[in-house]
């Protein structure tokens, strides 16, 4: 599976994502939603990305095994690498099983720490 798929909306493209990938990915987006409600959700990159203030925060998209977690930020994926207890991090993005979803927390840390970074 590509990280991306052709899509105009969010709901499309987690429409066209296969199981386990799509209900994982619809947790993660809706505890995302639940945390940071003024968030807008457009695709770029051919992805899921919540933006806040017309500014990129984080994104979503899965792989053909794992889920994922777009930082857009090495600096705060930096930051965050030895604090958060799910997934794993390359680079910028944190990788996750479809099967354990990011948790409220988990989330909560990470959108904290990029919005601290937009300021």
């Amino acid at each position: 599976m590509a990280r991306g798929v052709e899509a105009d909306t969010v709901d499309e493209y987690l429409d066209r994502m296969e199981e386990p990938f799509a209900t994982a990915l619809r947790t993660v987006r809706d505890r995302i939603v639940e945390i940071l409600p003024e968030a807008q959700q457009v695709i770029g990159y051919r992805v899921p990305i919540f933006t806040v203030g017309g500014r990129r925060l984080i994104g979503l998209s899965a792989t053909a095994t794992e889920c994922s977690l777009l930082l857009m930020s090495p600096p705060a994926a930096a930051a965050l690498a030895g604090r958060l207890t799910e997934g794993t991090f390359s680079g910028a993005t944190l990788h996750f099983s479809p099967d354990a979803p990011l948790s409220a927390a988990t989330l909560r840390t990470i959108i904290d720490q990029r919005l601290a970074e937009l300021g």
